[in-house]
Formats: C-alpha cells, structure tokens, sequence
C-alpha cells in the first residue's frame, strides 16, 4: 500500500481489506452517537476519480472543500498492478491505490449507489479501464493532461453517457461573454461574413475545443482561417485572447491585467467594449460546477468533435 498517498487521500482513514470496504462503510456510517460520530447522513451521489497518484491527491483535496460533497459517496482510485489491495475509508469516503485497470469497473460497480447517479471523473489511466468505467456513469467529467486518446475515446460514449471535460468547464466564461455579444445587433449580423479566428492561449487543447465550438455554433465553412498560438501563461485562464475578423468588425476578447478579468472590444462601425470576472477557477470550484449538471452538452459534444478531427488531421 501506498502509505503516503492514503494519508494524502483520506488522513483520517482506517484501513481494511478489499473485501471489508462495504461493511466498514457501513459501520462507520452507523456508528454510535455521543462517542464524536455524527449521525447518518443521506447519501444522494456516488463521485469517481481514477488518476495518478499526484492528480487523485488534488482532486481528494479539491473535493474537501465543496460542501455538496457532504452527501456524496466518493470513491478514489489510483492504477497499479494488485487485484485487491489493501482500501482506506471514512463514513463517506474509498480510496484504493494500486488497483490494476482490469479491477477498476468491477470495484466501481461494487461500491457505488448503484440506485443514485454516479459521476466519474477521469483525471488519466488507461484507455481500457475508461471504457468499462464509462458504462458506469451517468456523467463522464474528462481532465487529462494530454487529452487527444481520451478524447477520441469519449466521443464513442456520448450517447450513453453524458460526457464533458474540465477545459469546457474553465472555458464558460469566455463562451458566455462571446454568446453575449453575438446579441448585439451589428456583432450578430457580421457572423456570416468572418473571415478568421486568432486565438493565443496557454492551453492548446482548450484553444481547440473553443475554436471547434465557435466553428459548429456559427457553421462556417471551411473558408475561415483559424491561427491557434501556444504562449506562456500563469495558469488563471486557459486562454489569454481571442481574436474574430470579419469584414467591417473586430472582436477581441482578451484577459485583462488584472489577472481577475476577462475584456470584451468590438471595433467597427458602433464599437463597445466589456468587462466581466472571469471567476473562480481554483479546482473545486470547476468540480463543484459540473457536480450541479444533470443534462447532456450537445455544445461540447459537437466542439469535442471538431477538436478531434482537426488535430487528428495535424498529427504526423
């Protein structure tokens, strides 16, 4: 066992055998009042996270800080090469390091709620074990480093599972300002004649996903020219800006020096400018927003797509 990571994932864990998971659950969730043990609380979700040791640590970490979390079953699990490793737990928590990716679905599937939906959050592993994981959530929440495989892979389970990424997550602001200025008239009716999209970001992979969802929500034609340019960044925002040609308007949307805004221009003939927080973007704060959807994202299902048929087309 991983010593470590178990006081990383769950410091006030006991541990147990893989086969006692469920009746020390239960008999911690059950345990005596007036002995520190608060009461049973109703349970309402099970949230899965399978990533490497250092991201389940994160996300345990991210977790611990989102009150939703407090009736949720959460079950953390790291890769390894052991059929039944020895499991830490809480009342409401599983953490299992070392699980060998042919086990992953068949310990979700034991210690999940299976009459309540399940989340899965999928922070890296193996291609093999996200598959059968996959059919055992209700919503699939992709956050990979180097997302292009895993990519590929959900788009086979968009019509079984509701599927997003935390990169779609971090870019809702972004979306939501530029969806804004399209209800401006003179913005709204220049959408059929732009002529190229530049976009700076310190997330390529981001980059792409909104360029693929700014190219299937205005359906343009191949004609548009879309420049994409990695920079460096500080990590507040997966884009630093984004700028749309077309003929008689510019749009730019752009981070602003306060590191804590993001800033709209429209320059043409009735130029206007924006300014909107940008958010927190710490790491519970994006869980905890996809921990609230419910529904599909056929947005994000489209713009995945179109990310991952233009950069399948730029491997070598």
């Amino acid at each position: 066992m991983n010593v470590d990571l178990m006081n990383r994932l769950l410091p006030d864990g006991t541990n147990v055998s893989f086969s006692e998971i469920d009746v020390t659950v239960l008999r911690l969730a059950k345990g005596p009042h007036g002995r520190g043990r608060a009461p049973a609380r109703a349970l309402i979700a099970t949230v899965v996270v399978v990533g490497s040791p250092p991201r389940l640590a994160e996300a345990a970490e991210a977790l611990a800080q989102l009150d939703e979390i407090s009736g949720v079953r959460t079950i953390l699990i790291s890769e390894g090469e052991e059929s039944a490793p020895v499991a830490r737990v809480t009342q409401h928590s599983i953490a299992i390091a070392g699980l060998a990716p042919d086990y992953i679905d068949n310990a979700v599937a034991a210690l999940r709620l299976s009459s309540l939906p399940a989340l899965v959050w999928w922070r890296g592993g193996s291609l093999e074990a996200l598959d059968d994981v996959s059919a055992l959530a209700d919503r699939l929440v992709l956050d990979t480093e180097s997302p292009l495989d895993t990519w590929t892979r959900a788009l086979g389970f968009v019509e079984r599972t509701g599927v997003t990424d935390l990169r779609w997550t971090r870019l809702t602001r972004w979306r939501s300002l530029l969806a804004h200025l399209f209800d401006v008239p003179h913005v709204r009716a220049a959408a059929s004649r732009i002529r190229r999209l530049s976009i700076s970001a310190g997330d390529i992979y981001a980059a792409r996903l909104f360029a693929g969802w700014l190219r299937t929500a205005l359906r343009w034609p191949s004609s548009v020219a879309i420049s994409i340019k990695q920079v460096e960044s500080d990590g507040q925002a997966p884009l630093e800006r984004v700028q749309i040609d077309a003929d008689g308007c510019v749009i730019t949307l752009q981070m602003a020096s306060s590191r804590t805004c993001l800033q709209a221009v429209v320059e043409g003939e009735a130029g206007s400018s924006r300014i909107v927080p940008l958010g927190d973007t710490d790491l519970h704060a994006l869980i905890g927003e996809e921990l609230g959807v419910r529904t599909r994202d056929l947005a994000f299902e489209r713009a995945l797509a179109a990310a991952c048929g233009n950069l399948r087309k730029e491997q070598p």
